[in-house]
């Protein structure tokens, strides 16, 4: 037999490194921490879902309508023959995405909360009633309904292959979130009405003046060609004297073709100033929801085992390496003399429970 025998391999890992059996030991051991606070917290997220107070969702969907083209484009094209632009913005007005940022926009919620409500059980009252909201100014407390509408209540989402906009309020009162969509699809379809009748009676201003003035250019062309007549009674044999005549009658023409559409633009215009009919198309009016929202427990209390399992393992690790040897170093020294001493009691953190 030799002297000498080969010593059996050992795997050696640089230091500072941490093995995978390491790993796993260190969660064996600890696995009461872990299992507590994975316990503990998955509880509180459940009990925090089932606390929440229930709601109720409804949804409204509409499409906005096209201007109307015919009075403006005629208009529009009547402008440009005169030098005159009289503006556009007809399509991006009715676009979905206008719609969108309309129903959160101050203007429409501000004529939300100031509605009064009639809510089952509770009677008619105001949203910041409601609400319970408290504040040291009627201001402060309109801020805060406008605030609780905007990022809590309604939802707007556009669909850009359809062209459709889609409401949806979420309340704890099932018939409070009908009544507020159905305020809002009011409040858009007054916004709209006034605003197109706004812009037809500045319409109506515009073609006013220029009907005035195609009135007395059509009347110049008219006493132009009279007086040529009257000057030439026997144009016809003279082939400079027809060609005047010609030149004389296509002005008149052009005025009169002119002045009619002028006339027909300021009469389509006084139509649009009173027409109150509606420019959206509702595709589906609010509904009373039948159930209340999903609670989403299941959700909730999976999300708080995983936080509350990464919270365990985390003070399984921080307590195991504080029990690792030391190594002079005065600052850790002195953190784990605080460690010891504040987990001293709590068997789960490593605690003697003395």
């Amino acid at each position: 037999m030799s002297d000498f025998e080969t010593p059996t391999p050992v795997r050696k890992t640089n230091e500072g490194e941490i093995s995978l059996w390491e790993i796993m030991a260190v969660l064996v051991r600890r696995r009461g921490t872990v299992a507590v606070f994975t316990l503990l917290v998955s509880s509180l997220a459940a009990v925090y879902g089932l606390v929440q107070p229930l709601t109720y969702t409804t949804s409204a969907a509409f499409r906005p309508q096209g201007s109307e083209q015919g009075g403006n484009s005629q208009l529009a094209a009547l402008a440009g023959q005169l030098g005159v632009n009289v503006g556009g913005g007809t399509a991006d007005e009715a676009s979905p995405q206008f719609y969108q940022e309309l129903l959160v926009s101050r203007e429409i919620l501000t004529s939300v909360s100031d509605e009064p409500f009639a809510v089952h059980d509770v009677g008619i009252v105001q949203l910041k009633d409601l609400l319970e909201i408290v504040g040291d100014s009627e201001a402060f407390r309109d801020e805060e309904v406008l605030e609780w509408l905007r990022t809590e209540a309604v939802s707007v989402s556009t669909s850009r292959e359809t062209g459709t906009v889609t409401i949806s309020v979420k309340t704890e009162w099932p018939d409070l979130s009908v009544k507020i969509a159905e305020e809002l699809l009011t409040e858009v379809a007054l916004f709209n009405m006034d605003t197109r009748q706004s812009q037809a009676a500045s319409e109506r201003v515009f073609i006013e003046t220029r009907v005035e003035e195609a009135e007395a250019n059509l009347e110049e062309a008219e006493d132009n060609l009279r007086s040529f007549l009257e000057t030439n009674r026997q144009w016809e044999n003279s082939p400079m004297l027809t060609f005047q005549h010609d030149g004389l009658r296509r002005e008149v023409g052009l005025r009169q073709s002119v002045l009619t559409t002028m006339v027909q633009s300021y009469e389509q215009a006084r139509i649009s100033e009173v027409r109150d009919t509606p420019v959206i198309t509702v595709l589906q009016s609010p509904f009373f929801p039948p159930l209340n929202d999903p609670r989403r427990l299941v959700f909730i209390t999976v999300l708080g085992s995983i936080i509350g399992g990464m919270i365990g393992i985390m003070l399984a690790f921080l307590s195991e390496a504080i029990r690792r040897p030391r190594t002079g170093d005065p600052a850790r020294t002195e953190f784990e003399e605080s460690w010891d001493e504040a987990v001293r009691g709590v068997p789960l953190l490593g605690g003697s429970g003395d």
